[in-house]
This record gives structure tokens, C-alpha cells and sequence, in this order.
């Protein structure tokens, strides 16, 4: 009677375990994916930062072209939102040699799977390019 009785106590207790444990499991599982998709968003705004300063470095281009350039490399990724600054603002005015930047900025709340959920709030993903106006090859 004595050797039942002990193997009953430890009835539910695997069930108890499991509910402690998948919460946090769930919790670093999803905090894994949401920090591995905001790697894949800074690193797809770094390369469309890249890709409108090379547009944006070329003798005839404008600040529209770099703009219709970086939107295209966002939308891979299905990124809208972004706060996209040229400088100098008009790049006809621009003399060969003058530096052109590129900065490319959204909050993550923008792209989070789940928004709230980690408290991003106020962070923003940035990326910037800065590279030199070409000349006009004359």
C-alpha cells in the first residue's frame, strides 16, 4: 500500500511542469523570431540605403529617382512607412564630388510581427549611405 501511494503523489505533475515551462518557451520562441525578422529589416534598409545613393550619386539623377529606387528595394520585404531624407534635397544643384546621403528610417512597431508585444515603442531602424556625386564624364 505504501509503494502505490508514492507513485499516486507524483500523478500531474508532468502537466504542472508543462504549463510553467511552454509560456516561457512560447515567449523566447516568438522573441526569437521577432528579433531574426528585425535583423532581415535592417539589413534590407541598409541595402536599399546603398542602392539610392548609387542612383542618387549619377550626373542626371533626382531626388524622386532615389526615393522610386528605395521604395522598390522596401517592398521585398513589404516595408512601408519608411522615412526616406536625401540631402542635399535637390540633386541638381549638386556639384560632381559633393556628398550625397541617403538615410533610411522606420520604427520597428512598423515592422513587428507583433506589435506592442516587446515594447519597441520610440525605436526606430536606421540606415544611412553616404557616397560621392559622380561626374558628368566630360
Amino acid at each position: 500500500m505504501n509503494i502505490r501511494r508514492k507513485k499516486n503523489d507524483r500523478r500531474g505533475t508532468a502537466a504542472v511542469e508543462f504549463a510553467l515551462i511552454v509560456p516561457l518557451m512560447l515567449i523566447f520562441t516568438f522573441g526569437l523570431i521577432e528579433m531574426s525578422r528585425i535583423s532581415i529589416i535592417k539589413e534590407t534598409i541598409i541595402q536599399a540605403s546603398r542602392e539610392g545613393a548609387r542612383v542618387g550619386i549619377r550626373p542626371t539623377a533626382s531626388s524622386y529617382d532615389v526615393q522610386t529606387r528605395i521604395n522598390e528595394e522596401l517592398q521585398i520585404m513589404n516595408i512601408s512607412g519608411a522615412n526616406i531624407t536625401v540631402t542635399p534635397t535637390s540633386l541638381h544643384t549638386a556639384e560632381p564630388g559633393d556628398e550625397v546621403s541617403v538615410k533610411i528610417e522606420i520604427p520597428i512597431s512598423e515592422v513587428s510581427l507583433v506589435p506592442g508585444f516587446f515594447n519597441f515603442d520610440g525605436v526606430d531602424i536606421v540606415a544611412e549611405t553616404v557616397m560621392r556625386r559622380e561626374s558628368t564624364g566630360t
